[in-house]
């Protein structure tokens, strides 16, 4: 019984959907008339609009409705002297002439066919789906009365209900976006970039974006989404390049993602060396190290009674009394005394 009421169901669809739209160029057409079986012809709409019916001959039927057509058949065997109050009977077998374009990131881009009312997951479903390489957003472009407008959404709010799974009409454009990145900060191209099969991880997407420029860090924060949730993930890009590094941490991105590369860390130092300033510091760097980039103690320096500016927990700045083998930290400032003698 539920067969039966389905089946009813979409042939009523169809059979609606076939009354509100014109007929147009390459619709299929099974046309009867009652009680005259040698009427029944098959005919595809020629691209002037025309179909060949027997014995009237060419008809003309761009942008008619089925029921006009209908009438349009009826009059003219009747007024022609075939047949008195013919009933003819139209069912569009294929409709050729209305279609929507589905273009972007789905296996199958192209034109479909609507021959019944049709929603959006529809024709993603006819275009074989979204690619690896697509995202859930996707426009739809609709001409109503000569005016264009555009649509979004997105399809996880779709498949949870969240947001209606639209009818779509005949000339509607879908496009399905590809997944775009972000990748902001200190990269030599900032920008958004897509999800291609060559880059889909956050090294690729670096890449992308020429590298991490020589003022950035190796830390890098990654903002994405889990589900609803969004959360931050750390990565150390050393680390990752490093033997034994963990791979783990070269996350696949999703769109929406965002890379962000921080400034790199820095310590500052100042007093008795060559080349007082600030300097990229470095995992693992003493004071000597820092020293070294600092071009060394001048000639009227001393390595004795070096001290280091630091920030306590609480902010304040506190001096330490260090030496050369000394780690230093994040924004440390190293002076270096004169030397008495």
């Amino acid at each position: 019984m539920n067969k039966i009421l389905f089946t009813f169901l979409v042939t009523f669809s169809s059979l609606l959907f076939a009354v509100e739209n014109p007929l147009g160029s390459g619709d299929m057409l099974r046309i009867s008339v009652y009680g005259n079986p040698d009427l029944n012809t098959e005919t595809r709409v020629t691209n002037s609009g025309m179909i060949n019916f027997p014995l009237i001959g060419e008809v003309s039927v761009a942008d008619k409705g089925v029921p006009e057509a209908e009438k349009l058949i009826a009059k003219q065997l009747e007024d022609m002297g075939f047949l008195r109050q013919p009933q003819v009977n139209i069912v569009v077998t294929q409709f050729s002439s209305l279609q929507v374009s589905i273009l972007g990131d789905v296996y199958k881009p192209g034109r479909i066919p609507l021959d019944k009312p049709t929603t959006l997951t529809d024709i993603l479903a006819q275009a074989g789906g979204i690619t690896p390489n697509g995202s859930d957003l996707i426009s739809v472009i609709s001409v109503v009365e000569g005016k264009s407008s555009k649509r979004e959404f997105d399809l996880r709010d779709v498949l949870n209900n969240r947001d209606d799974d639209i009818r779509v009409s005949p000339s509607d454009i879908i496009y399905v976006h590809g997944r775009q990145v972000s990748v902001l900060g200190r990269v030599a191209r900032p920008g958004k970039y897509s999800v291609t099969i060559g880059a889909r991880t956050a090294i690729d997407f670096l890449a992308l974006a020429g590298g991490i420029t020589p003022d950035g860090s190796d830390s890098i924060t990654v903002m994405t989404t889990n589900g609803d949730t969004p959360q931050q993930i750390k990565i150390d890009v050393d680390n990752f390049f490093q033997a034994g590094g963990d791979a783990s941490q070269n996350i696949e991105l999703s769109a929406g993602d965002t890379i962000y590369v921080p400034r790199a860390p820095k310590f500052y130092i100042y007093g008795e060396v060559n080349r007082s300033g600030s300097y990229r510091l470095e995992r693992g760097m003493s004071v000597a190290q820092a020293l070294a980039m600092g071009g060394g103690v001048s000639l009227r320096g001393t390595e004795k009674g070096l001290q280091i500016k630091r920030s306590n927990e609480n902010g304040t700045l506190e001096t330490i009394a260090v030496d050369t083998s000394t780690l230093i930290l994040v924004d440390d400032v190293i002076y270096v005394k004169e030397s008495l003698f």
